[in-house]
């Protein structure tokens, strides 16, 4: 049974969108009113396609987001607690801090990276796994901000992610 944040992020978008299920069934969504219903009450996961169709057609990365940490489990999500405060400037200010407590860490980290895993410390163990934990708050604050300011100034998240992974391709680090 899913979490329900997916489903909750999918029922805000469409709500956000001010668009009812059954518009959603002619705006080039392939799902029935049915099972978008299903999806937005948690009786079933939400399926790529509307995660897709709320990114690409909405310019709201964050169904997706959603969808993907509910399906494994684990990754970013979307922060929409009573502290998180979603505006652009919030959002880039703490990006910032996150960014700046993740390169001390790692700094400090590197040295003991150079060190053969089964001959480090627990202490030196500690010190990388607090780098890690560091690292994965970054990653959370750069997300926000990318589908933050993506959403805000109308640049589109499929857009600029498409670039990337066609950059990536071109300098050989995937392959096609």
């Amino acid at each position: 049974m899913p979490n329900g944040r997916a489903s909750l992020a999918a029922r805000a978008a469409r709500k956000e969108a001010g668009i009812t299920q059954l518009e959603m069934t002619f705006d080039e969504y392939y799902g029935s009113r049915e099972s978008i219903s299903q999806q937005e009450n948690g009786r079933y996961q939400v399926q790529p396609e509307l995660s897709k169709y709320y990114t690409e057609k909405h310019n709201n990365p964050f169904v997706a987001m959603e969808a993907a940490a509910e399906y494994i489990g684990w990754g970013p999500m979307k922060l929409d607690g009573d502290a998180a405060d979603l505006h652009r400037m919030t959002v880039t200010m703490k990006t910032k801090e996150e960014l700046e407590e993740a390169i001390l860490s790692i700094k400090k980290a590197s040295e003991k990276l150079t060190v053969n895993p089964r001959c480090v410390e627990r202490l030196d163990i500690e010190e990388i796994e607090k780098s890690i934990m560091e690292s994965i708050d970054a990653i959370t604050a750069l997300n926000h901000y990318v589908a933050v300011v993506c959403k805000e100034y109308g640049i589109s998240w499929v857009k600029v992610w498409t670039q990337h992974k066609v950059k990536l391709i071109q300098r050989r680090f995937i392959k096609k």
